[in-house]
């Protein structure tokens, strides 16, 4: 999952990050049986990717010549990582577009530098990374993770400044190593990377949070019109809705169980959300690895506060317990939203938290479709895991 709208700063960012691991890159890239790559040539195909086709200025975000651009392209063509198509409006214009391949080629350059980050970041003892697909319940988790460290609802800073995205590749990987490096206190880090991709540190704690699929897709849905269409990322597996009034949730969420999108290309589809919660759940008596669903924190906040503190050897109780659960739950947290999870001009922070409960999905349903969600499931999780997430 890359986004289809980056700035020139963040792209150039991203390049350079990849350029410092280049043998590492190489070496990745020549495993997954990518042949015939011209130096910048898995640069060009990241760029076109991560600007959703967008050409413009790429030579100078590349430091490249006209003549080198065109031998870059020429090679790309000829490896059929590129496609040349004549612009049927004016026939002068040739429009470059990624194949099949090319495509597979800027998913490869994208899991290399968010696998990268894990392998290089600095653990300290007592870090908790929590992992969860999107929509499942992150910023809930950072929130109790925040109150049970820092002992006050009243938090020192916004959940992206307390609780960095290790892998947001939005942000220079310099700048997160640099923000987490300056915390005193005990670390927070937030992913959606499963935990098969990540560094497993003897040091650190790792939090999992499950929720119904089909509530997490619906969620998803709501969080792809929260989008100034311009400049955002969906984020989400399914059609991107671009009139709201065109594409209804019924037939957004039918169309996403029956997606194949594999969960390197899009972990927010079912297989990949399938694959992220499966491996999580094999793990789990692993005492580094912590689960939580979504409708335990939902029914009884403070249990499961109680059960993560124990888990991580903080203090529960006490005078001020109640208004701690308190700041943690659904409402105080919307409520809170600008605070919380500012998500910047693009998007409204207060629908980030848009509802919170459950049940939505399947009553979006036929019984037809019911089935065919519950047999594409069946297909992609074991049974004890699929319980686990529907009787709730």
């Amino acid at each position: 999952m890359f986004p289809v709208a980056i700035s020139d700063e963040q792209l150039l960012s991203l390049l350079r990050e990849a350029s410092d691991l280049q043998a590492d890159l190489d070496a990745h890239l020549s495993a997954a049986e990518f042949d015939g790559l011209p130096p910048h040539g898995p640069f060009v195909l990241g760029a076109l990717a991560f600007r959703g086709g967008a050409t413009g200025g790429l030579k100078h975000v590349l430091g490249i010549t006209d003549q080198q651009a065109g031998e870059i392209v020429d090679a790309l063509v000829r490896h059929g990582y590129l496609d040349l198509r004549v612009d049927r409006a004016d026939r002068r214009r040739v429009q470059i577009g990624l194949t099949d391949r090319g495509r597979a080629v800027a998913l490869s350059l994208w899991d290399f530098l968010r696998i990268m980050r894990w392998r290089q970041f600095p653990f300290r003892s007592g870090d908790i990374v929590i992992s969860t697909p999107a929509k499942s319940g992150t910023t809930w988790l950072q929130m109790i993770c925040a109150l049970l460290i820092l002992r006050t609802p009243d938090l020192p800073a916004p959940m992206t400044q307390l609780s960095p995205w290790l892998d947001d590749m939005a942000c220079p990987r310099d700048e997160v190593y640099a923000a987490l490096a300056g915390q005193s206190h005990r670390r927070v880090i937030k992913t959606h990377t499963p935990l098969s991709d990540i560094v497993m540190a003897p040091e650190a704690t790792y939090l999992v949070v499950g929720r119904h699929p089909l509530d997490t897709a619906i969620s998803l849905y709501h969080q792809s019109l929260n989008v100034d269409p311009p400049r955002g990322a969906t984020g989400s597996a399914g059609p991107r809705p671009e009139q709201e009034q065109q594409v209804s949730p019924q037939k957004w969420l039918a169309h996403w169980i029956e997606q194949d999108s594999s969960r390197e290309g899009q972990p927010s589809s079912l297989p990949g959300m399938m694959w992220h919660l499966s491996d999580a759940w094999s793990r789990r008596a692993d005492a580094r690895v912590l689960l939580f669903h979504y409708e335990d924190l939902s029914a009884d906040l403070s249990g499961e506060m109680a059960r993560l503190g124990r888990h991580l050897g903080l203090g529960t109780g006490g005078a001020d317990w109640a208004d701690l659960v308190a700041a943690a739950s659904f409402e105080r947290m919307r409520a809170a939203a600008d605070r919380i999870q500012p998500l910047g001009p693009a998007r409204n922070n207060t629908a980030f938290f848009r509802r919170g409960g459950s049940g939505s999905g399947t009553a979006l349903l036929t019984g037809a479709e019911l089935s065919r969600y519950h047999a594409r499931a069946a297909a992609l999780a074991p049974p004890d895991l699929l319980q686990w997430l529907h009787c709730r």
